[in-house]
């Protein structure tokens, strides 16, 4: 009789650790970005991604020196994921990103414009307050931004009919 309540109490707890452990993506792998080398100043977002958890790989170009142990591929990119802060961002331990990632928004046009993704601090110049500085294309407040994945542009047809396409 104590053998099933054991048994539903031992699933209860590996339910509830399941829940609370898992709060990150987990990001940093190399991954991917397919055929066609990017130029080496170009960001890169290539999903879907197979390699990655999220199913996205980024690219960012390198635009500070590597620190110590750091390492810098231009052909392939960094698995990556959505955030909102820089604790989204669970480092994978055979990352080559030494010194963890940052939030930032990668890109300002196409689908992924404006969007936060986990960005290695390795390659980008990151301000002491560990948060990149919104590009001013995805200030929402600025009605000359087009970007669809800023707010109030999906709905409005009359300002931003290239969000609002039917089928896209």
């Amino acid at each position: 009789m104590l053998r099933p309540r054991y048994n539903l109490l031992v699933l209860a707890l590996l339910l509830a650790g399941g829940i609370l452990g898992c709060t990150a993506t987990p990001v940093g792998r190399i991954c991917d970005l397919g055929s066609e080398p990017p130029a080496t100043s170009e960001v890169v977002v290539a999903s879907p991604s197979l390699d990655c958890v999220s199913r996205t790989c980024l690219r960012y170009p390198l635009s500070r020196e590597l620190p110590p142990g750091g390492k810098y591929n231009e052909l392939v990119g960094l698995c990556t994921a959505e955030c909102e802060s820089a604790e989204d961002c669970e480092r994978v331990p055979e990352s080559p990103c030494v010194t963890g990632f940052t939030c930032g928004i990668a890109v300002t046009v196409g689908p992924f414009c404006c969007r936060k993704f986990c960005i290695c601090k390795d390659y980008a110049v990151v301000p002491e307050n560990n948060q990149l500085p919104t590009p001013l294309a995805c200030e929402p407040d600025n009605a000359g931004n087009a970007c669809c994945n800023l707010p109030g542009r999906v709905g409005d047809k009359a300002n931003y009919p290239l969000c609002n396409i039917e089928g896209a």
